[in-house]
């Protein structure tokens, strides 16, 4: 008996042993570098508006062969802001609607909806930003709202006016910009603040979060700021289309929130005045050198992003909804106005040159760079202006592949393509398409 119970005694201290050792290699690997993984990044996919935080619109992604129609989903209401994708596809979207859910997460596999809520006036011009797990941050008026994948609510943090669709400032960190020009740098995962809050205008008004918020669709002077950031996570800088309370016009405005001894703190960095002011966001190229702005005198400007001297601008002879989408060797597509033609440029570093402009294309959707040396956009088609979703090459414009979107009319928000190659299209009157190849 006694030699069976030193036998036991052994096989527990031997197991007591493994089990001492594998929770202490945990704990070194929690406190390792593998810590980068587990704080808040962008998902895989189209995580946010604009693909990423310099709103280039653009995957590297090349869409397959054998693309088809695998599902179609009603939102009850008009669509304003762009479809986001998290790192399964699974499609998250916002619309304008008189009663129920307003915002909407559809499985990418069937369109059934994953979850819904009802946010307050202003989530309708926002669209998700998800994390690698798939967790919203979402605006709305007087608040930025962070749920997990099941659509429960993390935490809830108060802003002054309408929190813009956030974007990621670093592992870990959030930026929210709202509409009266309150900038806030928080944690991720607990709202803690990283750096001290500031507001941009004195006549920002806590007690009235949607103060301005009509301005901000036609860049009225009541709103402080009208788009999402561009960030730039590894200079901690970003780029906005800001208006000072009292000015004839907006500007594209740099701005740091980087660390100075010990702490963050935003501050500025350079301002640069656009004929007839700043329209739409601000976007940055993929080696965040430069900042592309549109100008209310119909063309596209480009400014070094360090300092914000002009490197060249474009004449387009309008703004149009004065967003493009941005390839890493600089192949660029302004989004027009409605039945526009489609245009392709390329930043030639002191100067942008015409590539290819289809005059016979109606677009009417903001377009996508992807792998393969493709753009996809919506264009109108035929006596009956149905939508078309059309994939192009970008070194001549010629048409690839078209495929229709039943019943659409209008017009699309953007092409959102996930890590998989998928592509989901918002069209403006309440519907949601999915494509796959099956």
């Amino acid at each position: 008996m006694q030699q069976t119970a030193r036998h036991h005694g052994s096989r527990l201290r031997a197991v007591a042993a493994v089990v001492l050792a594998t929770v202490t290699a945990l704990v070194l690997a929690s406190c390792a570098d593998g810590q980068e993984e587990v704080r808040a990044i962008p998902g895989a996919g189209w995580p946010m508006y604009g693909a990423d935080n310099g709103n280039t619109n653009y995957t590297p992604v090349t869409v397959p062969a054998g693309l088809e129609l695998s599902w179609r989903r009603p939102t009850g209401g008009p669509i304003t802001a762009p479809i986001s994708l998290n790192q399964y596809g699974d499609v998250g979207i916002t619309a304008r609607t008189t009663s129920g859910c307003n915002v909407f997460v559809f499985d990418h596999n069937s369109g059934r909806k994953n979850f819904c809520k009802r946010m307050t006036e202003g989530v309708q011009f926002n669209a998700m930003t998800l994390d690698q797990h798939g967790q919203p941050f979402l605006g709305e008026s007087g608040a930025l709202v962070a749920f997990n994948g099941g659509g429960m609510i993390r935490w809830r943090m108060p802003v002054v006016g309408t929190s813009l669709s956030a974007k990621f400032a670093g592992p870990g960190r959030i930026l929210s910009v709202t509409t009266q020009g309150q900038l806030l740098l928080l944690n991720a995962q607990n709202d803690a603040f990283e750096a001290p809050e500031v507001r941009l205008r004195p006549n920002a008004d806590p007690e009235d979060p949607t103060f301005g918020l009509g301005d901000c669709i036609a860049g009225g002077p009541q709103c402080a700021v009208t788009a999402p950031a561009a960030v730039d996570s590894k200079r901690d800088r970003f780029y906005l289309n800001f208006r000072a309370e009292g000015a004839a016009a907006s500007q594209l405005t740099a701005m740091s929130y980087a660390d100075r001894d010990g702490a963050r703190e935003f501050t500025g960095v350079w301002n640069a005045d656009l004929p007839g002011g700043m329209v739409g966001p601000a976007t940055l190229s993929h080696d965040g050198e430069t900042v592309y702005a549109f100008g209310g005198d119909g063309k596209l400007y480009a400014y070094a992003a360090g300092d914000g001297a002009l490197r060249w601008c474009h004449d387009l002879g309008e703004h149009g909804f004065a967003t493009l989408t941005v390839s890493p060797d600089g192949v660029l597509i302004p989004t027009g106005s409605v039945g526009a033609p489609l245009t392709v440029l390329k930043d030639d570093g002191d100067s942008a040159t015409v590539i290819a402009k289809r005059e016979d294309l109606q677009t009417v959707s903001l377009s996508t760079l992807t792998g393969g040396g493709s753009a996809w956009t919506v264009v109108r088609s035929g006596p009956e202006q149905k939508l078309v979703l059309t994939e192009v090459s970008v070194t001549d414009g010629a048409t690839k592949r078209s495929l229709d979107l039943p019943d659409a009319t209008g017009f699309a928000t953007g092409v959102a393509v996930s890590a998989g190659g998928d592509v989901a299209v918002a069209v403006n009157l309440g519907e949601v398409y999915y494509f796959s190849a099956g």
